[in-house]
């Protein structure tokens, strides 16, 4: 039994330390986009030559609304403003370092504002820093301009890691 354990672990090692070196990564990031909107973010990415990628991603968003009367934020009030949506990014590198990477980002999403559809386009930049396991923690900075409902561009930062395959 102690065979066995010993050459699952074993086992396990040489694939999490070997898995830094292959193209496809789970990404969860969160953050703050302007205006008053929190945002989560899952994705799947696959690396291509020369440090670009591709990424598919779904996303959940809150633009928390005040209330009306007072102009305060309640309970009852702040989860009024939901999102979520999903798509489609390409990311260009612009600048390799030792350990880290800059991208571009753009790409295309579709989703639902507190019941009414939209579409939109995605831009912005991408800094990754690689850890020795293989593991990338990112500084994403995000502008979206979405169409047919009423929070039409969102920017700002989210914080993340990719975990690779």
């Amino acid at each position: 039994m102690k065979k066995i354990l010993l050459t699952l672990l074993s086992l396990l090692s040489v694939t999490v330390s070997m898995a830094g070196e292959g193209d496809q990564y789970f990404n969860i990031s969160a953050g703050f986009l302007f205006n008053r909107t929190l945002n989560a973010t899952i994705g799947y990415e696959r690396e291509m030559d020369y440090g670009n990628a591709v990424e598919l991603y779904a996303e959940l968003g809150n633009q928390w609304q005040r209330d009306p009367k007072d102009d305060k934020v309640y309970n009852d009030t702040f989860w009024k403003g939901y999102y979520w949506d999903g798509g489609i990014l390409y990311k260009m590198s612009l600048k390799r370092f030792k350990n880290s990477m800059l991208r571009a980002r753009i790409g295309v999403q579709t989703g639902a504002y507190t019941g009414g559809y939209f579409f939109g386009i995605e831009g912005g930049l991408e800094y990754n820093y690689v850890f020795q396991s293989g593991v990338q923690l990112s500084l994403i900075q995000k502008n979206q301009v979405n169409f047919l409902h009423g929070d039409t561009f969102k920017n700002g930062i989210c914080v993340g890691l990719k975990i690779p395959f």
